[in-house]
């Protein structure tokens, strides 16, 4: 009768230690699984910053030529005539010759400022 309690006993620890062993080996492969998912999911993420670090490059460099381009327009701008003079002199009623030394306008720029919105004098 010992032996059957014994070899019951036996019998029930090795079905509650293979239960166990199977429950420990299905949450380690499920542990592997998701392992190997954020592996996957980091992956993407890092290839997905590289390109998001090579288009903030573009943009930088589009924005650094952008403002190259700004600053060159605001120079030329600078050197242009005085067209908002001239025509606040035209409207006073300044002759072209007076447009021209004045403003640093051509013969051409003074005759239309005169034209468009100067008197009738002006237009000498």
């Amino acid at each position: 009768m010992a032996i059957y309690i014994v070899t019951t006993v036996m019998t029930a620890v090795f079905i509650v230690l293979g239960l166990a062993s199977m429950r420990l080996l299905k949450l380690y492969q499920s542990q592997t699984q998701r392992i190997h998912l954020l592996q996957n999911q980091l992956a993407a993420l890092t290839a997905g910053a590289a390109g998001t670090d090579e288009r903030i490059l573009k943009f930088e460099q589009t924005l650094s030529k952008l403002k190259d381009h700004q600053n060159s327009m605001d120079l030329s701008a600078n050197h242009q005539p005085g067209y908002d003079h001239a025509i606040r002199l035209a409207k006073k009623g300044a002759d072209i010759e007076q447009l021209m030394t004045n403003c640093n306008l051509s013969n051409e720029e003074a005759h239309l400022i005169a034209t468009l919105h100067g008197n009738s004098k002006s237009l000498h």
